[in-house]
């Protein structure tokens, strides 16, 4: 599943690449995980440019269709809606302010309309037999006075799962399948009384796999698609190790709970993570889940020997130099340097080893990483800036030394 919700614009040409590329991974579905970025008719007022039209979408099923890859639209309905609320003319939508993840009011009949209008803009776009309407991550739950009112009576689970009965309801009467999030679900499992059996969960977790809560979900009467993720968002390039034990977790335990399938997510491309640097690790995936292939021959097949050598030395070998870059952390340095705008945060936090044995270290490996990966590698933004953020961080440190003298 491609996230184009967030800072990202694929041409339909470059859809119909990265479709001709799964199926030879051995993908058998496509995502497209949609939020704002797509031109619904009935919300003209969020489109902007570069979104992902509904005659685009026709033309690309019918090219997945030819390739035996199915495309699947996964949209938002209630929780992460702040594309639309913060778009002009959205305001209205939201439950409540906030930060972050925003949402929609469950209870009001124009925002019932609102997502109820979004579901049928899918189904005519779309022609898969499946729907994703989203529902993860609702934190939001009863903070309007409406929705406080209702919750108060019936509890917050009960304004989760008459909403997302009655859109799925809907996609069943268009003689489609609707899927759901199992997160919501899993918290209020009560709401699975109100959800047709037909619908399909995907139940993610990105640190292991789900298998209590699928085989909950199981015994319960609903198919489940186990789902993992190419662990970018939280990295600064990726953390292979935990990607690669991640997605084997995954595929044994969906094959153990007879799971209807296993989903690849590739979340949030922004913020000096680009998406070309990745991609030859989701196909990875898609060879390793699919027929078993081992990890190193699967990079090797999808990025080429160099790309597969440089990407080890930056996901691996570099995260292990310094606990400041491990598994565990959050974006270390892209959030500092992306995100925050805060260079000299960096600089504080991470002085001692980017100046010391590890930086060394860190400097080495990336001159073994350029060397494998070749010019023109999609590697080469990453490999670049983590030789920056160790340049600056010493720039930094020198500075302060000589100020500190009264040399500046």
């Amino acid at each position: 599943m491609y996230d184009i919700a967030r800072e990202q614009s694929p041409s339909e040409e470059s859809l119909l690449d990265l479709i001709e590329r799964s199926a030879g991974a051995g993908y058998n579905a496509l995502g497209l995980y949609l939020e704002h970025r797509f031109a619904y008719p009935s919300a003209p007022w969020a489109a902007g440019p570069g979104c992902l039209t509904p005659e685009a979408a026709g033309r690309l099923s019918r090219a997945a269709a030819g390739r035996g890859v199915r495309l699947i639209p996964f949209l938002n309905t209630l929780g992460h809606m702040e594309g639309f609320i913060r778009s002009e003319g959205g305001q209205w939508l939201a439950e409540a302010p906030g930060k972050g993840v925003l949402q929609i009011c469950p209870s009001r009949p124009e925002c019932i309309k609102f997502a109820s209008n979004l579901v049928a803009d899918a189904l005519d776009a779309f022609d898969d037999e499946w729907v994703h309407l989203g529902g993860d991550e609702t934190h939001q739950l009863g903070e309007c006075s409406l929705c406080a009112k209702r919750a108060g009576k019936a509890g917050k689970e009960s304004l989760y799962a008459e909403f997302f009965g009655r859109l799925c309801r809907q996609v069943l009467e268009r003689g489609r399948r609707p899927c759901m999030w199992g997160d919501m679900l899993a918290k209020y499992p009560g709401a699975l009384d109100l959800i047709p059996r037909e619908t399909v969960i995907f139940d993610w977790d990105y640190d292991d796999a789900p298998g209590e809560t699928s085989a909950m979900f199981r015994r319960r009467g609903f198919e489940v698609v186990l789902s993992s993720a190419v662990r970018s968002y939280d990295a600064n390039w990726c953390f292979l190790d935990e990607i690669r034990r991640l997605i084997d977790a995954h595929r044994e335990e969906a094959e153990r709970l007879g799971a209807a399938g296993m989903l690849v997510c590739a979340w949030e491309f922004f913020g000096f993570s680009p998406f070309a640097s990745v991609l030859p690790l989701i196909m990875a995936a898609g060879r390793r889940v699919s027929s078993g292939e081992a990890w190193g021959a699967a990079l090797d097949a999808e990025g080429g020997a160099g790309h597969a050598r440089a990407a080890e030395i930056l996901g691996s070998r570099i995260p292990r130099t310094s606990s400041f870059l491990a598994a565990g952390g959050w974006r270390s340095l892209r959030e500092p340097l992306a995100i925050q705008g805060d260079p000299f945060r960096l600089w504080r936090a991470w002085r001692e080893d980017a100046c010391g044995s590890a930086g060394d270290a860190i400097l080495r490996a990336l001159g073994e990483a350029e060397e494998a990966a070749g010019p023109d590698s999609p590697l080469e933004f990453p490999l670049l800036f983590h030789r920056v953020c160790v340049e600056w961080v010493r720039l930094a440190e020198r500075a302060a030394v000589r100020y500190a003298a009264g040399d500046a």
